[in-house]
């Protein structure tokens, strides 16, 4: 474990009293300088504390907020966190529990806006000087092995070259691939390739690793911490434009591709059936219009927009009438009269005096005489 090896550097830098003495005497400290304050530090009833120390790799300064905001649902908001900022884009997690401490201490590489976290073993008494933010656990595949290298007794030495210290390693027989769980210098370039020397193929094969969850990467010189587009000295290209590192090293994440996939699908067969719908209703529309016995197209019926409906009323012919002082006499001196032609909206034309309405308005009279007339005449009511 690293807190194993983060304590035995802690017994080698630490020095006995004696040898403390003598190397501040070769610095020239004085005897007051030299003087210690002792105290006992040790709290016996203190409750055990779950603490991590973490970085951003970036080189812009992250506010402590952003970076609680992306980690606390990542993280699985485990109980009684805090996280507080102890630098520039540096912060300390504490959390309830040791299994929660271990479960996001195994779960690593965690990003912040895709940008590695590193995480760093940590403990009350460190001096910030002693936080080491320069390696990043994550998880390495080795590509395209021959079936004979796929045996378990393989795949330790395989999964070593690119990590001397792996302990935890698996194969992938549905992907095809060697699993390996690696720790990677923060400060150098991620390695691409292994080669291996096959006695059974009788050649020298290179193998191309893919790293998993990978956060943003140079593709100029292969290192974490900034992507190609943020890097101040870009590499040279080869013919075909390519920088000397790329997506290749990225391993494809398999949930999310199947799950988008899917998506996919589900939504274009989902369009294609609402569009076959669509069409079969609007073909059963246009069937039944054109088709059905019961109905029958009229495109006299039919009018078009803004057109003015007529209306046509139904009017009696002109009659011929004898008067009565026609009778007894020839046909030649019978007397033709139009009769008046009645319309249907109570209208009538012909010379023929209207019947009158009582409940028609009288004229208003205008003169004095008028006036007079119209005081002797009895109301219609009487």
């Amino acid at each position: 474990m690293a807190s194993l090896g983060r304590g035995r550097e802690k017994e080698q830098d630490a020095l006995s009293p004696r040898a403390a003495r003598a190397q501040l005497g070769k610095m020239g400290i004085t005897d007051l300088e030299a003087t210690p304050l002792v105290i006992d530090d040790h709290d016996e009833g203190a409750q055990k504390k779950w603490l991590l120390a973490g970085m951003v790799l970036h080189r812009n300064v992250f506010h402590i907020n952003t970076i609680i905001s992306a980690l606390r649902p990542a993280w699985g908001n485990p109980k009684g966190l805090l996280l507080r900022s102890v630098g520039e884009n540096k912060f300390i997690a504490k959390v309830a529990t040791e299994r929660d401490r271990s479960r996001v201490w195994e779960g690593s590489p965690w990003h912040v806006s895709k940008n590695a976290v590193i995480l760093s073993e940590f403990e009350d008494c460190m001096k910030p000087s002693e936080l080491r933010f320069d390696r990043l656990q994550l998880w390495a595949r080795v590509m395209n092995l021959p079936f004979n290298l796929r045996d378990k007794k393989w795949w330790l030495p395989i999964a070593r070259q690119i990590d001397e210290t792996v302990k935890e390693v698996q194969f992938d027989h549905v992907g095809g691939f060697l699993r390996a769980r690696v720790t990677v210098l923060v400060a150098q370039p991620l390695r691409r390739w292994i080669l291996i020397e096959s006695a059974m193929r009788q050649c020298t094969d290179l193998y191309e690793i893919q790293y998993e969850q990978i956060p943003n990467l140079c593709f100029s010189y292969g290192r974490l911490g900034h992507s190609d587009l943020m890097c101040l000295t870009p590499g040279s290209r080869d013919g075909n434009g390519s920088l000397p590192y790329g997506k290749g090293l990225r391993a494809p994440d398999e949930k999310k591709w199947s799950y988008s996939e899917g998506s996919t699908r589900e939504q274009s067969s989902a369009s294609a059936s609402n569009a076959d719908t669509r069409k079969s209703s609007n073909t059963a529309e246009k069937g039944a219009e054109v088709t059905s016995p019961l109905k029958k197209s009229n495109s006299n019926n039919k009018r078009k927009a803004g057109e003015v409906k007529k209306v046509y009323r139904k009017v009696e012919a002109p009659r011929l009438m004898i008067t009565s002082s026609a009778v007894g006499h020839d046909e030649s001196h019978m007397v033709q009269e139009e009769e008046p032609i009645r319309t249907g909206l109570g209208e009538s034309t012909g010379g023929v005096e209207e019947e009158p309405n009582p409940k028609k308005k009288r004229p208003t009279p205008t003169s004095s005489e008028d006036l007079a007339a119209a005081a002797g005449q009895p109301c219609q009511s009487q």
